[in-house]
């Protein structure tokens, strides 16, 4: 009997393995993603503040970001999920995130400072 639970233990653990070297179809690119998370981290970001101008972040439905990207819920999250099962893929995912959005607060940053001046 032992030796049946853990031969179903094995072919159980096995048959939940996610082949990394095969993505699955219809999901997005890498960049494709960074793009995509840069919008929400934007948007998200852009919530926490009271905005002088007459634009509502609250009013941005998630429908307008996939309609942006061309993407559904579904295929976001098959490419999250894809992409979380493998942790080097996702951290090059969020530093180049990381990295996009360091530019745009330098670029900000600089904008104000030549205003002031």
């Amino acid at each position: 009997m032992k030796k049946v639970i853990i031969l179903s233990l094995l072919v159980f653990s096995f048959s939940c393995k996610i082949n990394i070297s095969n993505p699955p179809n219809n999901i997005m690119s890498e960049d494709e993603m960074v793009n995509f998370l840069l919008d929400v981290n934007i948007i998200n970001s852009s919530r926490a503040f009271r905005n002088i101008s007459e634009i509502n972040y609250y009013n941005i439905k998630d429908s307008l970001l996939f309609e942006k990207h061309q993407i559904d819920s579904v295929i976001f999250s098959k490419s999250n999920f894809y992409y979380s099962s493998n942790p080097k893929l996702y951290l090059s995912i969020y530093s180049k995130l990381e990295k996009k959005l360091r530019n745009i607060k330098d670029s900000i940053t600089l904008a104000n400072d030549i205003q002031i001046k």
